[in-house]
């Protein structure tokens, strides 16, 4: 499966801002949130995501370009 990455949620704190969850839309039109953990984990099984059109490899969760994306509905 892919799983293309629109929107995130973030953890704030004194000193740094960090992505907790992934979410986006499946093919079906269905909603998906999954924690950065769950998505390292479907990553190493073999699953793919994308991010504006390109796979990732790894998931930073400091990342400036998931950080830029908007906060999961």
């Amino acid at each position: 499966m892919e799983y293309r990455i629109t929107c995130i949620e973030k953890a704030v704190s004194e000193d740094s801002v960090m992505v907790t969850d992934l979410g986006g839309v499946d093919d079906a039109g269905e909603r998906w949130t999954m924690s950065v953990e769950e998505a390292a984990e479907a990553m190493a099984a073999g699953e793919k995501f994308l991010l504006e059109n390109a796979e990732l490899r790894a998931i930073d969760p400091e990342s400036k370009q998931l950080l830029k994306l908007p906060t999961c509905p």
